[in-house]
């Protein structure tokens, strides 16, 4: 999950959306959070990073031998980001199986 957006859907397939409202004190966070759930495989700061971190757990994934699925989610924005294309290369140069969404 990349953007506040898509993090907003992730939130509601985790069945966190009953936490609202967002960003008080004691409520939940707009990004994923590590220390807020154990759905949240990793935490955002800012956007154009899902595919980089995507890549960091299917390359973990992958020398574990292990064959589970791994997505990255983002957005037409975010996916403008030189990050994004830095991770797509990499992607290909480690030949490692993994989903994108746009």
């Amino acid at each position: 999950w990349d953007s506040v957006e898509q993090t907003y859907a992730h939130k509601v397939l985790t069945r966190r959306w009953s936490s609202i409202p967002l960003r008080p004190k004691n409520g939940i966070s707009v990004a994923t959070s590590r220390l807020e759930s154990e759905y949240d495989s990793f935490g955002v700061g800012h956007g154009c990073n899902s595919i980089s971190a995507g890549l960091g757990l299917a390359v973990a994934r992958d020398l574990r031998g292990n064959r589970e699925r791994v997505v990255a989610v983002i957005d037409n924005v975010t996916m403008t980001a030189g990050q994004a294309y830095e991770a797509m290369s990499n992607a290909v140069y480690l030949d490692s199986n993994m989903i994108v969404i746009l």
